[in-house]
């Protein structure tokens, strides 16, 4: 896996992570844009360090974004529960 392969599968990771702690989804955006700029920051270097943490921004941006809704659902006996979004 090459360096860059390997920086994008860990900003998906912890953008898709992050991000599912929200049912809105410009918060889930602006949570993996941190998380994936807080990944690219660590993985660039040298000159490339601002390339990388932009890049990894934009991506987690996405990832956040289009990451899979959970709604909260209530049963008969009144306890809730998260499940995907019809």
């Amino acid at each position: 896996m090459s360096k860059t392969s390997g920086v994008l599968a860990a900003i998906f990771a912890a953008s898709v992570f992050v991000a599912g702690c929200s049912d809105n989804q410009d918060i889930n955006a602006v949570t993996g844009a941190l998380a994936g700029a807080a990944v690219g920051n660590q993985v660039g270097s040298g000159s490339g360090k601002t390339a990388a943490t932009l890049i990894g921004g934009a991506v987690g941006a996405q990832v956040g974004a289009n990451a899979p809704r959970q709604c909260t659902y209530r049963n008969s006996a009144g306890q809730t529960y998260k499940a995907a979004c019809p």
